[in-house]
């Protein structure tokens, strides 16, 4: 069975707590919220030194699709996210902390949210949440800074920092592609981002319980969030451009069946990486999202070689530059039916 969602689950230093998490996941997966044969379970260690990796690779052993990746350093949350759907292949993406504090349960939810949304996001604000807990400054601080913000992004959501997301697996490799913070503030800045695009967002309720052993602090980690959001918005966390490839037929040669062509090329040129490829009226334009700069290159002589005669061209869009590829909510799609021309 092809495998339809990637769950990511950055872990640093979590040797000592991924048996509890895989625990939950476990439960979810009996309880038949979360289908094995069609989803994907990868670890990322950031550079942890107690051992996660090995941990890791025993607990997802029995899993019939998993993997285990590990950063030479840590680089922070957003960093091992990053590299988890770099190597996704399948039309939806996860990501849930190690601790599974979120109930796997509501895996459903996320999935039903993305049949007509880009991302669906976990929220522990609420009515239909639950949440466990009797560290009460813990959740002062989260709500604190959450309306920190709201005020300051006008994103208009109830909870940003909640590590339970999901996303169309292209939407989710342009906006960390785009997107450079690797500490806790990472998901502002994706959302943040995914507003700017026209992206469409969505909350969806969780039950989140206290788990003891986290290595976020809620003071300092907080004041650090605050800082890179404040930093962001100033604009001097600006993330790179994404490089393009852009195809157009010749002058008065319409078409119509271009975009799927490109997009099953590129498929096949690029070891099956989701890449989107959005009509802009007069051609497409290939997002090459966290493509490595040599497979960009050799995608691109491929495909001048194969469309001839269109003309087919290289270039890199800013956000400004995909700004102007008007709203993008439900044009970021790469899948091409099988046998579709």
């Amino acid at each position: 069975m092809t495998v339809e969602l990637t769950v990511i689950v950055p872990a640093y230093n979590e040797g000592h707590r991924l048996a509890a998490g895989m625990a939950r996941f476990d439960a979810a997966v009996a309880a038949g919220a979360v289908d094995l044969r069609c989803t994907e379970v990868v670890v990322v260690d950031d550079g942890s030194t107690d051992g996660t990796a090995a941990a890791a690779r025993t607990l997802l052993a029995p899993l019939p699709h998993h993997r285990v990746l590990r950063l030479p350093s840590n680089q922070g949350k957003g960093a091992a996210v990053r590299a988890g759907i770099a190597g996704a292949r399948s039309p939806y993406v996860a990501y849930m902390d190690a601790d599974m504090a979120i109930d796997p349960l509501a895996v459903p939810l996320l999935l039903d949210g993305l049949r007509d949304r880009d991302i669906v996001v976990g929220s522990r604000a609420l009515r239909d949440s639950m949440v466990e807990t009797t560290y009460v400054v813990r959740t002062l601080l989260s709500r604190l800074f959450n309306e920190v913000v709201t005020a300051g992004t006008r994103l208009g959501l109830q909870d940003t920092q909640c590590g339970f997301k999901a996303f169309r697996t292209p939407v989710a490799r342009l906006l960390f592609h785009l997107v450079r913070i690797d500490r806790f503030a990472f998901d502002v800045e994706i959302l943040t981002r995914a507003r700017r695009l026209g992206l469409t967002i969505a909350e969806v309720p969780v039950h989140w319980k206290h788990v003891e052993g986290s290595t976020v602090h809620p003071l300092h980690d907080s004041l650090s969030m605050v800082a890179d959001v404040y930093r962001s918005r100033r604009g001097t966390l600006a993330g790179p451009p994404v490089p393009t490839i852009e195809v157009r037929p010749p002058p008065g040669a319409p078409d119509p069946g271009l975009r799927v062509r490109v997009a099953r090329l590129l498929g096949e040129l690029l070891d099956g990486a989701p890449v989107p490829v959005v009509d802009d009226g007069t051609g497409v334009v290939a997002l090459l999202a966290l493509i490595d700069p040599s497979d960009a290159e050799r995608a691109h002589t491929a495909l001048r070689e194969r469309l001839a005669p269109a003309h087919v061209t290289r270039g890199a869009l800013d956000l400004d530059g995909l700004n102007a590829l008007g709203p993008l909510a439900g044009r970021l799609d790469d899948d091409v039916p099988p046998g579709t021309d």
